[in-house]
């Protein structure tokens, strides 16, 4: 019973500091944002905690006792569920403190951006371009071998993909300018922060794009690429907008709500399967059934490992990784390795190529640094980080006004490419940084950057023009 005590003790506290952001801030991100962390790190517990005292949950977590360890609902298990509660609270507690309570304004005397939608489909299909020729030969010999394209390019053939990081980079640059250009291309004229010619050719050139991208992804089976980038790009929308169109948030995010199911099912298949021999009302029957997806295990049950095996601690192993990370593995093979190879090591879980990875809950990764100090750190780290992205963006219409360009669309862009990165990141160690500045604010900041000087035909670096009578952006030609 104490641990549906727990359970419903921690979730009650995560949802009501979850609300007292949102009233903070009037941000919805801050709540998204908190539903992700609460689902990669409390919501299994509902299910194993109901097994464990004799019901069926239906939820696909067993099989993973085999590939890694059973749990049981024992001490380590009680301390799990009390220090994932404890890290989100912290997280919300040090968010709460830090983040201003002005709800975001345009600074009047600045008129929005224009950016150039022409350029972000040059750049987000010249980032997809890239990324499949570097997989090419490996979908080629999938399709031979009858194998599927996740499968093979993980490692599935005995080796990993050369440039196999580089290639997942690709992939986010390719999906988040989509996601970007098709939030700003809703808006038209009428954004707040960014705005674009909504044309009807460049409408058609972000569908035929994103449905690409969309079988491209399929192939590969990156469901978690493309569900960040519905998160950039929803969010986005919703904060560059001044008149919110429900109808298209809701029948947008249905839409890639049920593509992302489907990635999840097909992704298995062989390559030349998907095209034929798939039964797509089972695919269809499939998509309900995303929310018992084992994601909500597998980082889970990590910290419960650590304590259950008596993992040592690595006091700082993780900064040593992150350091070394700067320098491609390409050019230091044998560069330090993140956090997660010493937890698989512990805990006994093989490694290698060809093997199955597991999740590191990020608290996990903190813990086997530093005990339960670095987990208490990693969180007020966590809470800071949001915390200044948001804040950044409170104050983006005075960068747009004293500060150069890149730091305006920085500031307008940071708060949503965080909450868009938390899936990968609270499943990675504190090396899962190195990821979040690069994939998911870098290059955001870097594409918006590109298209606005794209525009430079029609408009300045900082106009001085004041908006006209009807609140359309002025332009300086």
């Amino acid at each position: 019973m104490e641990f549906y005590l727990v359970l419903a003790a921690s979730t009650a506290s995560i949802a009501g500091l979850a609300a007292l952001l949102y009233s903070r801030t009037g941000s919805l991100s801050f709540p998204l944002g908190i539903l992700f962390l609460y689902f990669w790190s409390i919501h299994g517990g509902w299910s194993i905690v109901a097994d464990g005292l004799g019901a069926d949950s239906q939820q696909q977590h067993h099989y993973l006792y085999g590939k890694v360890f059973p749990v049981e609902l024992n001490e380590e298990y009680l301390w799990t569920l009390l220090f994932y509660a404890g890290f989100i609270m912290v997280i919300e507690l040090t968010a709460l403190y830090l983040v201003k309570g002005v709800r975001p304004r345009t600074d009047s005397r600045v008129p929005a951006l224009w950016i150039s939608h022409t350029s972000i489909l040059v750049i987000s299909a010249v980032a997809a371009l890239a990324s499949f020729l570097i997989v090419k030969d490996q979908l080629a010999t999938a399709a031979l071998l009858g194998k599927s394209g996740y499968s093979v390019t993980r490692g599935g053939l005995g080796e990993m993909v050369p440039l196999f990081t580089l290639h997942q980079v690709l992939n986010r640059v390719a999906l988040f300018s989509l996601a970007i250009g098709i939030a700003v291309w809703f808006t038209g004229r009428q954004g707040r922060w960014l705005v674009g010619d909504a044309t009807f050719s460049t409408g058609v050139g972000y569908s035929l794009l994103l449905g690409g991208l969309f079988l491209y992804v399929t192939i590969l089976g990156n469901k978690n690429e493309l569900f960040s980038g519905l998160i950039l790009g929803g969010l986005l929308y919703l904060a560059n907008t001044k008149i919110v169109k429900w109808g298209i948030v809701g029948v947008g995010s249905g839409l890639v709500f049920v593509g992302i199911a489907l990635v999840d099912f097909l992704r298995a298949f062989p390559l030349m399967g998907l095209w034929e021999g798939i039964d797509w009302w089972e695919a269809m029957q499939w998509v309900p059934e995303i929310r018992a997806s084992n994601e909500a295990f597998g980082a889970h049950l990590s910290l419960y490992g650590v304590l259950y095996f008596h993992s040592p601690l690595t006091y700082g192993s993780s900064l040593t990784s992150l350091l070394a990370s700067v320098v491609p593995r390409i050019v230091w093979p044998d560069r330090p390795g993140d956090i997660y190879s010493h937890y698989a090591a512990t805990v006994g879980i093989a490694e290698g190529v060809g093997e199955q990875g597991f999740s590191l809950h990020h608290a996990t990764g903190w813990y086997l640094n530093f005990g339960l100090p670095g987990l208490l750190l990693g969180a007020v780290m966590w809470g800071w980080v949001w915390s200044q992205c948001f804040n950044a963006y409170t104050v983006a219409g005075e960068k747009r006004y004293r500060g150069p360009r890149w730091q305006y669309i920085f500031a307008i862009l940071a708060p949503w490419g965080f909450v868009a990165y938390i899936p990968p990141l609270i499943r990675a160690g504190l090396e899962g940084y190195k990821g979040l500045v690069i994939e998911g604010l870098l290059v955001p900041t870097i594409v918006i950057t590109i298209a606005s000087y794209g525009s430079s035909l029609f408009t300045r670096l900082f106009s001085t023009l004041p908006p006209a009578a009807d609140g359309t952006p002025a332009r300086t030609e």
